[in-house]
């Protein structure tokens, strides 16, 4: 299938990503390019976008252009927002813009532009009830959301670019002009009618700002994930930032680990306006997206034979799409999950574990032979790294850390080291949980050695000192169970009972 190019022309930047979808209905982001062109730079309050930046503008989108052209994208959507939704000759610009180029563009309401940012976050995060808030570079959307679905919008005319033009113009911002700002954006916030309902409320933030933000806590705490898609900041940690990047020229946040030298000069309004929401609403802190609006536009087009553009349950669509993505061997799969899933629910007077362990589980075994798409040999150990670098929506950070060790855990791998690793993730009770479920995993995989099916379930019986197996088996299963006493040596280690087989 032809890959899907879509180019967002924003006050800021233009952003393009590019998206292939295979014959069997899986996708995956081929690439995404970012141009800071500022079209909406100096725009003053005649509200007219200048020559200068129209030019920039069809540069980039030419180069734009040409690498969809390369790479077999034939189908590309254009869009474009604040500032040409704002300008008084945004239409004559884009006009030029698409003459120039090639390239059909359509203006989003501001209504239309919430809508696709919300298609972007509710189709890749979990959620209930959040306010999803877009710092842009000349807008500013809140979304509020109630059972995942939208209750109340807004859109504000002022992002990154403008904030700064009207309030940040000396070189060290001055104390007064911080004021000023927040003076202005506390006024934005506190005249929406029903921003009040969202105190307390999660926030999930989208957009170029808050990326940014994620990466300089990421690179202040030296996360030990390479993730920002679900990047969860205390308002704390916002709070330490402001106050830093207040302190700081320019030229100075050019050199701030994790912060793109292009936004270097605009970061300090749209933190401000991030640290002013969580003032205003006593949120907790604010999670990070890595999808939205450009996604939205994306999964509207992917589900457009659907009565509405949403997946009911996010991490289901994500591991079934990552299983058709990766050729995972569905019957393997699923029977491995099955015989786990069945391991699980019949020794939980062992382990105790509920609802949320049984998932972490699941997934751990679907998806276990997903690294096969790199080499069998090791492939446990691959798995463990496509889980951990791929986006694998739905999951938060702990949860995904803990798939990708579980996984990991159907072969030999130094456990010990990864949870040191990723102790910043986890919990000091997770080594016993991925130890206990890795077992399960083990044991279900090698009760399918022949991936025939051979095994169709197990019955188990708690005894005093051991745990017994009974195979419901189609044929013989002598080689399964071999391979079983072989691979899992653990078992009495880490439930404190022997596992035997009747006729041992």
């Amino acid at each position: 299938m032809p890959n899907l190019g879509i180019i967002d022309l924003g006050s800021n930047s233009i952003r393009l990503i590019l998206m292939k979808i295979d014959e069997n209905g899986s996708y995956k982001l081929l690439d995404e390019i970012k141009e800071t062109a500022r079209i909406g730079e100096n725009m003053g309050p005649e509200r007219v976008i200048k020559g200068p930046a129209v030019e920039r503008a069809v540069q980039t989108i030419k180069l734009l252009q040409k690498f969809c052209r390369a790479n077999r994208a034939d189908n590309v959507h254009g869009v474009a927002t604040a500032a040409i939704r704002y300008a008084v000759n945004g239409g004559e610009v884009l006009e030029t813009i698409m003459k120039e180029t090639g390239v059909y563009f359509r203006i989003l309401s501001d209504e239309e532009e919430a809508r696709y940012e919300y298609l972007g976050v509710v189709n890749s995060m979990e959620f209930k009830d959040a306010l999803l808030v877009d710092i842009g570079g000349g807008s500013t959307e809140l979304i509020l959301c109630r059972d995942k679905k939208i209750l109340h919008w807004a859109s504000l005319p002022f992002g990154a670019v403008n904030l700064t033009e009207n309030y940040l113009s000396g070189v060290v911002p001055q104390p007064a002009e911080i004021r000023r700002l927040e003076d202005f954006l506390k006024n934005q916030f506190t005249a929406i009618p029903w921003l009040e309902s969202a105190r307390g409320w999660e926030v999930i933030g989208i957009g170029g700002t808050v990326r940014n933000l994620g990466r300089i806590d990421r690179k202040r705490t030296r996360y030990s994930l390479n993730l920002l898609h679900n990047y969860r900041l205390h308002a704390e940690r916002v709070k330490e930032i402001y106050q830093y990047l207040q302190t700081t020229t320019v030229e100075e946040r050019k050199a701030v680990p994790g912060l793109s030298k292009e936004r270097a000069d605009i970061i300090l309004a749209g933190v401000a306006a991030i640290a002013k929401l969580l003032d205003c609403t006593g949120a907790p802190g604010i999670r990070v997206s890595g999808e939205g609006l450009r996604e939205g536009i994306f999964y509207e087009y992917l589900f457009r034979d659907w009565p509405q553009p949403v997946v009911e349950n996010v991490t289901e669509h994500s591991v079934q799409n990552f299983m058709d993505l990766y050729q995972v061997r569905r019957y393997h799969a699923e029977h491995v999950a099955k015989l786990s899933l069945s391991l699980f629910d019949q020794l939980q007077p062992l382990h105790g574990y509920g609802l949320w362990e049984r998932k972490i589980l699941r997934i751990a075994a679907l998806l276990h032979d997903v690294g096969n798409v790199v080499s069998y040999y090791n492939h446990h150990k691959h798995t463990m790294y496509v889980l951990l670098n791929a986006r694998l929506n739905g999951l938060s950070h702990r949860e995904l850390v803990l798939v990708a060790l579980v996984a990991a855990c159907h072969d030999k791998m130094d456990l010990k080291f990864k949870l040191q690793q990723h102790a910043d993730v986890l919990f000091p009770q997770d080594g016993n949980l991925v130890r206990r479920l890795g077992v399960l995993l083990r044991m279900a995989e090698n009760l399918d050695r022949t991936e025939a099916g051979v095994v169709q379930d197990v019955v188990c019986t708690i005894k005093e000192n051991e745990v017994q197996i009974d195979c419901i088996a189609l044929e013989n299963a002598d080689l399964e169970i071999r391979e079983l006493y072989k691979k899992v040596t653990n078992f009495n280690k880490v439930f404190g009972k022997k596992f035997k087989f009747p006729k041992d």
